[in-house]
Parts: structure tokens; C-alpha cells; sequence
């Protein structure tokens, strides 16, 4: 018996050293081809596709400056997607953000850059610091490719402590101000159209806190002539309004806001309200480029003088209001959300209150083919300012004077959008 057992652990014994090294040899040829695979060299460049997100990227531009890579039209096809997302700044400029996003051989190979621009850049300026950001983010896709040595990387010189001091300081403080204006005229024989409107607009924002004020003026005249009786309709309102926020945290900010206007339309002499406020966002607000979802509350009081009696005989009165805005978005390379939904209500009648929803939504469906949808929409139920006299018909009609409903649908629409077929639609059919 004991012989037996020697002679069958000599037969098995160089078996199983034989799998076992069978064994080894397979993890070692599979590993090896898992390296040869990441390091295999690359014929042709890279696919690239560059999502500009409501930002002006300077397309054309781009393609020529980067010509080294493939351009492709649509991330489903591409080896790297360049996400570009763009956030105004306190100084009136823009803070670029570029994500890039790997796919195919680079998936899972992401980054983020961003820079900023200046309100006074002019585009050449700025069309130049977007290539240059982009070359940043892009070796790093190359470093393991065959086209690694044909990119050159040059380094500015060291700057002295002296030229660091004489940096170039901001005289206004961050302070940034605004002015402007615009008009337009349109007529025919019968018919006649004059608009007319001017601001100012005064910001100042910093990483903790954020004040803005606006003022504004329009005027809007038509006239008509109808059967040989002339009808004129003229509209004006101008107003003011300001804000100041807090930034306590990432996520919590404090604030109020105040404003007054004067509409003809709205049957409102002086309209003033002022109100403090309380904001909420999910996410960091550093992040707002990518997705945000905040809510801000407010409640306050609102003083109201009338040109005319009201349909509840009043021609002023002092109302306690609140407010609910939630603000939703998010930007991914599949398209972007939007979303700002509004809830006005006053105190002494809950009944009085206006419900608005604003939505934003494009998404990109196959390669080539994208939809967007745009709408707003309100449930009102707070026209507490209009007048008690009879409706002129011609003020109806030529949009002069306010009227009553319970809802109000500025829009909506849905496009499908193809690029073989962009700028080829008349308007002249």
C-alpha cells in the first residue's frame, strides 16, 4: 500500500507543476496583452469633439489651430470630448470651464482647466487663450501615443519678486458699470412702429458677496390707420432694482431686494417692494457651471399706487407677500437641463398668487441629430392691478393695456436640428 501511494504521488506530482506553469504562462500572456493593448501604438490621431454649451467657442478657429486632430461632429464618435461652459464674473468678464472627457482607448481619462477673460478682451484675445487651454488639456491623451514627439511644450520665463509686485491692480474695486441703449422704427403707409429703451446696470461681485443695481426706461409708440381714423397706443414703464447677497457657505447665502417701477400697461403709477432672503443650494456653488439646484425664499412687503381704480376699487394699498424659487440645471455632454419654477403668493389672500415655470432642454439624440425644447408657462391669479374702466378695443389689440386671465403660454417650441441643413431655410417664402 505504501509503494502505491509513492508510486501515484510520483505520477501526479509533474502534472500538476505542469498545469500550474501552464497556468502562470496564460496570466502572463494576458497581462501582456493588456499592456500591449494600452501601448499599442496609434495610427491616426485622435477623434475630438468640442460641446459648446449657450458659449461661443470660436469653432472655426478652433479647427484650424488644432488641426492635428480628426474633428467629428458628435461625442458618440469621438476619442476626446472638450465640454465648454462659461460663467460670468463680478468684473463683467467670463470664467471659461473646459472638460475634457476621454472615451474609446481614453475612457476614464477626464480633466477640468478654466480661465478667465477680461470684459474689455477683444475676441482675438480670448479665441487664443481658449486654443491655448485646449492644447493644455490635450497632451495628456498624447503622452502615451507615437505623437508624443511631435508636440513642443514651451515654458514662460521666471518671473522676478520685483515684476510680481509691479502686477497691475484693479482701480475700480471690482466695481463694473454699465450704460446702453437701443431703438427700432418700422413702418408702412398705414402702419407705424417706434420703440425706445435705455439702462444702467452697476455689479460688483466677489467670492463672498454680491451687489447689483439696474435702472431702466422704455417707450414704445404705434400707430395705425384704420378706414381713415388714426389710432395711437403708446407704452412706458421704467423702474429700478437692486440686490445684495451674502455668501455664508458653499451652500447657504443671505440677502434682500428692493424694487420700484412705473408701467402704463400694468395700470401701476409706483410699485415698490422690498423683501430680505434666504438661499439654499444642493450642490457647492462652485460647481454651478456643471449642475445646480438652488432655492431662495423671500418674503416682504409690497406698497402699490394705481393710475386708475382697480376692479377692487382701490387706488393704493400695502400687501405682505412671500415668494419660492427653485432653480434647477445641469450640463452633461449628452445636452443641458433647465429649469426655474416661481411661486408668488400674497398674505392677506392666499388665493391671490401666481404660479410660473420656465424650462430649457436640448439633447442630442443620434449623431447629427439634436432636439430642443423651450417653454413658459404661469397660472395667474393675482391681477390685483387692473383697471376698473371699460377695455378700449384699440388698446387691447395693440397690446396697450393689460387684460384678465388666469394663465398666460409665452412659448413653446421644439426643434429638430439638423447641420447639413442649417441656413438653407427663406424666411421670404
Amino acid at each position: 500500500m505504501k509503494n502505491t501511494f509513492v508510486l501515484f504521488f510520483l505520477l501526479i506530482a509533474p502534472i500538476t507543476v505542469l498545469a500550474q506553469t501552464a497556468n502562470e504562462d496564460i496570466e502572463e500572456d494576458t497581462e501582456s496583452a493588456a499592456i500591449a493593448s494600452i501601448n499599442s501604438p496609434v495610427r491616426t490621431p485622435p477623434k475630438l469633439f468640442i460641446n459648446c454649451v449657450r458659449t461661443n467657442c470660436y469653432t472655426d478657429y478652433l479647427r484650424t489651430q488644432l488641426a492635428f486632430f480628426d474633428f467629428v461632429r458628435d461625442h458618440y464618435v469621438s476619442d476626446i470630448e472638450i465640454l465648454v461652459t462659461n460663467l460670468r464674473t463680478g468684473t463683467g468678464g467670463q470664467q471659461y470651464t473646459l472638460s475634457f472627457y476621454g472615451h474609446n482607448r481614453f475612457d476614464g481619462l477626464n480633466d477640468t482647466l478654466r480661465f478667465v477673460t477680461n470684459q474689455s478682451d477683444p475676441d482675438d484675445q480670448i479665441r487664443t487663450q481658449l486654443v491655448r487651454t485646449c492644447k493644455q488639456g490635450l497632451v495628456r491623451y498624447l503622452l502615451d501615443t507615437d505623437f508624443m514627439h511631435q508636440v513642443n511644450i514651451g515654458l514662460p520665463a521666471r518671473q522676478t519678486v520685483a515684476q510680481r509686485a509691479t502686477q497691475p491692480k484693479d482701480p475700480w474695486k471690482l466695481w463694473v458699470f454699465r450704460i446702453g441703449g437701443d431703438g427700432s422704427a418700422r413702418g408702412e403707409s398705414n402702419k407705424k412702429y417706434l420703440s425706445f429703451s435705455t439702462y444702467l446696470r452697476i455689479n460688483r461681485i466677489t467670492t463672498r458677496s454680491k451687489f447689483s443695481f439696474r435702472t431702466y426706461y422704455n417707450d414704445n409708440r404705434s400707430n395705425y390707420t384704420v378706414d381713415g381714423e388714426n389710432i395711437r397706443v403708446r407704452t412706458v414703464d421704467y423702474g429700478l432694482s437692486s440686490l445684495y447677497v451674502k455668501s455664508i457657505s458653499q451652500h447657504w447665502s443671505v440677502g434682500g431686494f428692493y424694487r420700484a417701477y412705473h408701467s402704463i400697461y400694468r395700470n401701476t403709477d409706483v410699485s415698490q417692494s422690498v423683501a430680505p432672503a434666504l438661499e439654499y443650494s444642493f450642490f457647492p456653488v462652485s460647481q454651478v457651471t456643471r449642475h445646480q439646484f438652488r432655492a431662495v425664499y423671500q418674503v416682504g412687503v409690497r406698497s402699490l399706487r394705481y393710475i386708475e381704480p382697480t376692479i377692487y376699487d382701490k387706488m393704493q394699498e400695502l400687501l405682505p407677500y412671500h415668494q419660492l424659487t427653485g432653480v434647477f440645471g445641469v450640463t452633461q455632454p449628452w445636452g443641458t437641463l433647465s429649469a426655474h419654477i416661481t411661486l408668488y403668493q400674497y398674505l392677506h389672500d392666499l388665493s391671490k398668487n401666481r404660479l410660473s415655470v420656465n424650462m430649457n432642454a436640448s439633447w442630442r439624440i443620434i449623431q447629427g441629430l439634436s432636439i430642443r425644447i423651450t417653454g413658459r408657462a404661469s397660472l395667474i391669479n393675482n391681477q390685483i392691478s387692473l383697471a376698473r374702466s371699460t377695455i378700449d378695443p384699440d388698446q387691447a389689440l395693440l397690446n396697450g393695456r393689460q387684460l384678465p386671465t388666469n394663465f398666460n403660454a409665452n412659448y413653446g417650441i421644439v426643434k429638430f436640428l439638423k447641420p447639413a441643413f442649417k441656413g438653407h431655410m427663406s424666411r421670404n417664402w
